[in-house]
């Protein structure tokens, strides 16, 4: 599993985008890591993988509802359409690999499971390079920056305040010095101090078991 950094050149700053796709990634080489080290009945692992599960699930129902329709009626080149339904295709495709996966976890672990989790990896980083090179461009040079903010914000509507206070500690969770920096920067000032000291500790205490022993990085660096 390794994260993309053959991100193509866009007029629209994705940055929000790739932080999500790298953090996914992530938690899947944790979860690997965990079923190697028999790690699977700790609970820090359990909530580890409940918070992929539901920020993936957040991540991809939102493009489903809010984004691909929007981009579908800003262009009506075949091309263009193939792109977003191969988008949504894929989506289905990780759900039922997601499933195996979440099957394989409520019997407590079993010899197909660590397959499956490389099945699952592997398919979600061909779908994330696949969005990255294909899908931001399109929505770059059709619903731009305006169309791009409305999406944002219906996200924010969708999802409501508890899940940006999850996604935040979460996408930032042992992220590069420079992409930390980045993120935080777009926040007032109260907000960066309610993260440091609220919601990255209320983040970090439960899941201190989930980074995998040497992870670089991590809460409160």
């Amino acid at each position: 599993m390794t994260v993309n950094n053959h991100r193509p050149t866009t007029t629209i700053d994705f940055f929000g985008m790739y932080l999500a796709h790298d953090a996914c990634m992530r938690d899947l080489i944790r979860l690997g890591t965990a079923i190697d080290e028999g790690r699977l009945a700790t609970p820090a692992v359990r909530i580890g993988w409940e918070t992929f599960r539901r920020q993936l699930d957040r991540h991809h129902t939102t493009e489903d509802v809010a984004l691909w329709p929007l981009v579908r009626t800003a262009t009506d080149d075949p091309a263009d359409l193939t792109i977003l339904a191969e988008m949504e295709d894929e989506h289905d495709g990780l759900e039922k690999l997601l499933a195996e996966v979440e099957s394989g976890l409520a019997r407590g672990g079993d010899p197909r499971l660590r397959s499956a989790v490389d099945e699952l990896a592997a398919a979600l980083d061909t779908h994330f390079t696949h969005e990255e090179q294909q899908a931001l461009p399109l929505i770059d040079r059709t619903v731009g920056g305006p169309g791009w903010a409305a999406f944002g914000e219906e996200m924010r509507r969708r999802n409501g305040l508890r899940a940006v206070t999850e996604y935040l500690p979460w996408a930032l969770d042992a992220a590069e010095s420079g992409a930390r920096d980045k993120m935080l920067g777009f926040l007032p000032g109260p907000i960066r101090a309610l993260y440091r000291y609220v919601l990255e500790p209320r983040y970090a205490r439960p899941r201190r078991g989930w980074q995998s022993p040497g992870e670089r990085g991590g809460q409160g660096k």
